[in-house]
C-alpha cells in the first residue's frame, strides 16, 4: 500500500507541476483583485492534474478489489463530466445555466451507476433515501459541487477540507473497529496531498472549478458509500462537513435577502473575512484543521455511536459555527468594520 501511495502522491505532484508550467506559459493566472485576496498573480486550473490522477486511481482501486464496480463507475463517469466541463471553460465561456446543467449531468452519472441504500435515522424514525427520494442526494450532490467551488477562495482551504473528510473518515472507522475501508481511504488521500504540496499557503497554483468539483464528487460519493456500508452514518458525515456547510449556506442566505447579486462570486464568506483580517491564509487553514480535530471529529464519533440522536448532535456541532458567521458578518454586502462588530 505504501508503494502505491507514494507513486500516486508523486504522480499528482509532478503532473500538477507540469500543469503549472503550462499555465504560466499560457498566462492563465488568477489575479489578486477579487476572490483570492492580496496575492500575487498565480497559475490556476491545477485541479485538472488532480482530476486525471483521481480517475486513474479509481480504476486501480477497483482492479485491486478496494472499490466496487458501481462505485468506480459513479466516481469515474461523474469525474469525467466535470473534467470535460473544465476543458470547455478553458477554451470558451460557459454561462451559469450551462454549468448547472453539466453539474446536474455529473451528479446523475454518479448516482445512476451507484445507487446507495441510504437510511436517515431521526430518533425512532427511519427515512429511506431510495427510489424517488434519490432526488434529494442528487440535489445535494449538485449543491456540494458548487459549495466546494464557493469555498475555494484562499490557499489550501478546499484541499484541507477534502483531506479532513477522507482521512477523518478513516480514523473514525478505525476507532469504531471497522478497518476494512482504511486502505482505500488512505490511498484516496494521496492525490489530495500531492496537490496540497503546491496549493498550501502561499499557493503556487490554484485548483479551479475542476479541482473543486473533483473533490466534491470524491467526498460526497465516498460519504454516501460509507453511510450505506459502514457505521459512519450521514449525520457523522454532515458533522465533518459542518464548517463548509455553515459558512456556505449562511453566506448564501444572507446575500439572498440583502444583496441583489446573491448568486455571484463574492469575498464575504467567513473564512475570507478572517483571511483578510489576519492577513494570512495559513492560519485560517490551521483553524479549519483545529476545529475539525478538536470539535467536529469527537462529535462525529458520538453521532456514530448514537445515530438516533444524530440530528441533535449536528445542531450542537453547527451552533458555534453559525455564531461565528454572524459575528464576522458573513454574507453581508459590505464588510462591517471592527467598530461595528464590537
Amino acid at each position: 500500500m505504501l508503494t502505491i501511495f507514494l507513486i500516486v502522491f508523486l504522480a499528482c505532484f509532478v503532473l500538477t507541476g507540469g500543469v503549472r508550467r503550462y499555465a504560466l506559459w499560457r498566462h492563465a493566472l488568477a489575479m489578486p483583485e477579487f476572490r483570492h485576496g492580496p496575492l500575487e498573480p498565480t497559475p490556476r486550473d491545477g485541479g485538472l492534474a488532480m482530476m486525471l490522477i483521481f480517475i486513474a486511481l479509481y480504476f486501480e482501486l477497483f482492479a485491486k478489489g478496494l472499490l466496487e464496480l458501481d462505485t468506480t463507475r459513479g466516481l469515474a463517469w461523474s469525474s469525467f463530466v466535470v473534467l470535460v466541463t473544465g476543458l470547455l471553460r478553458q477554451f470558451s465561456s460557459l454561462n451559469l445555466r450551462t454549468r448547472l446543467m453539466l453539474q446536474a449531468l455529473a451528479a446523475f452519472a454518479a448516482l445512476h451507476w451507484y445507487q446507495p441504500d441510504l437510511i436517515l435515522l431521526v430518533f425512532d424514525y427511519s427515512f429511506y433515501l431510495s427510489g424517488v427520494w434519490m432526488l434529494l442526494p442528487w440535489l445535494a450532490l449538485i449543491w456540494f459541487i458548487n459549495l466546494f467551488n464557493f469555498m475555494d477562495g484562499i490557499d489550501g482551504f478546499v484541499g484541507s477540507q477534502a483531506f479532513i473528510m477522507i482521512f477523518g473518515s478513516a480514523c473514525l472507522l478505525a476507532l469504531a473497529g471497522e478497518p476494512a475501508w482504511t486502505t482505500t481511504l488512505l490511498l484516496l488521500c494521496a492525490p489530495i496531498l500531492g496537490f496540497l504540496a503546491w496549493n498550501w499557503p502561499p499557493a503556487k497554483i490554484f485548483m479551479g472549478e475542476v479541482g473543486a468539483g473533483a473533490l466534491a464528487l470524491l467526498v460526497t460519493i465516498t460519504g454516501m458509500h460509507l453511510a450505506a456500508e459502514t457505521s459512519l452514518n450521514l449525520w457523522s458525515w454532515l458533522i465533518l462537513m459542518s464548517g463548509f456547510i455553515v459558512d456556505g449556506a449562511w453566506s448564501l442566505v444572507v446575500r439572498y435577502f440583502k444583496a441583489k447579486d446573491w448568486h455571484r462570486s463574492h469575498r464575504m464568506h467567513a473564512y475570507q473575512i478572517l483571511a483578510r483580517r489576519w492577513d494570512s491564509h495559513f492560519w485560517v487553514c490551521v483553524l479549519l484543521w483545529a476545529i475539525a480535530a478538536f470539535w467536529l471529529m469527537p462529535l462525529a464519533y458520538l453521532a456514530m455511536q448514537y445515530e438516533e440522536y444524530g440530528l441533535i448532535i449536528l445542531v450542537v456541532a453547527m451552533a458555534p459555527l453559525m455564531v461565528a458567521c454572524g459575528y464576522l458578518g458573513a454574507g453581508q454586502p459590505k464588510e462591517p468594520s471592527l467598530d461595528e462588530l464590537d
